[in-house]
């Protein structure tokens, strides 16, 4: 049943999308909040661990769901058809930056990847990769072709005459996204970061699909995560994101220690708001440090209020309504 966050949203929502932006982040196929609103799926499930391990088909039914609920479609091929269309090519960025303890679920990227197929894109369309060869050990991601037929790889390959001019220098964009494919899922994950105090939507494609200089991690990765983030969306359109909440972590990110810094949150968010998206993660880590005792680190991510400034999202906790469903 549809439910809540009462400390984030007092309004429904209609169809739409807010901010010339954001709409061009998120590309026009795929909109569903009024302007100056946004909607953010949360999808919890007590079924989704088998011992340390994740239940696929559990995943599979809690992004089906998300994506029913975000998009008001009766069934799971219309709304996988809102987000892809047959002949795209797509991109599937995860997070592998936290292995060998907090990375995107491979789970969920198979999840989306069948999703993809069900609406028509070929196998191999598809293409499941992150910024460096060595982030993919040890991890679950094995290079070459998965069970879909997508093509599992490294990027590191950046379109060096067309970058991003920025704060943090002159940053190339990444080929995979720019040239070989057309949509990009971002495929994040809750955890905290010792420098933007969050890594989650914007930082995934902001420190993701580019080659940064050193300076992009100055005054907490600000402005330069929301300039690399607008950026984006002047090149190639995010249709979909997808938050790996099923095990978070909050302390000691991004790159956690040990697993006492993570705990199991057993959910997944859908949205095409990444500003939201991030209010609301970040609303989260920060509960889960304050249970622990450990210092509130909002102010270390206001590349959040940055990105919001340029029109990239909704940044107004009043203005985000999160609808919690079980699966």
């Amino acid at each position: 049943m549809a439910g809540r966050d009462e400390g984030l949203t007092r309004r429904g929502l209609i169809s739409g999308i807010a901010g010339g932006a954001a709409a061009a982040l998120l590309g026009r196929g795929l909109s569903f909040a009024a302007a100056g609103t946004a909607r953010v799926i949360r999808v919890e499930s007590d079924a989704l661990w088998s011992g340390d391990a994740r239940d696929p088909e559990v995943v599979a039914r809690m992004i089906d769901r998300g994506l029913l609920a975000l998009t008001g479609e009766a069934t799971a091929a219309a709304a996988w058809g809102r987000v892809f269309k047959p002949g795209m090519r797509v991109g599937l960025k995860v997070n592998l930056l936290g292995r060998p303890l907090s990375y995107t679920a491979p789970e969920i990227t198979d999840a989306v990847a069948a999703g993809a197929l069900l609406a028509g894109v070929k196998g191999e369309s598809i293409i499941v990769w992150d910024r460096w060869k060595d982030h993919f050990a040890p991890t679950a991601y094995k290079f070459g072709r998965g069970a879909r037929g997508e093509s599992i790889e490294p990027g590191g390959v950046y379109a060096r005459t067309r970058a991003l001019e920025s704060s943090g220098g002159r940053c190339p964009i990444d080929v995979i996204a720019l040239d070989r494919t057309d949509v990009t899922v971002n495929l994040p994950v809750l955890k905290t970061h010792g420098a933007s105090g969050v890594t989650l939507a914007l930082k995934n494609i902001a420190f993701g699909c580019y080659d940064h200089h050193r300076s992009a991690h100055d005054n907490g990765c600000d402005p330069y995560i929301a300039e690399a983030c607008q950026h984006f969306a002047t090149v190639t359109r995010v249709p979909l994101i997808v938050l790996d909440a099923t095990e978070a972590c909050f302390d000691g990110g991004p790159r956690p220690g040990d697993r006492g810094r993570l705990w199991r949150e057993n959910a997944i968010y859908l949205a095409t708001d990444p500003v939201a998206l991030d209010v609301v993660g970040r609303k989260l880590l920060m509960a889960q440090r304050a249970a622990r005792k450990l210092p509130d680190t909002t102010r270390d991510s206001r590349h959040i209020e940055t990105a919001a400034a340029k029109g990239l999202g909704v940044g107004d906790p009043a203005r985000i309504e999160v609808v919690t469903i079980k699966a």
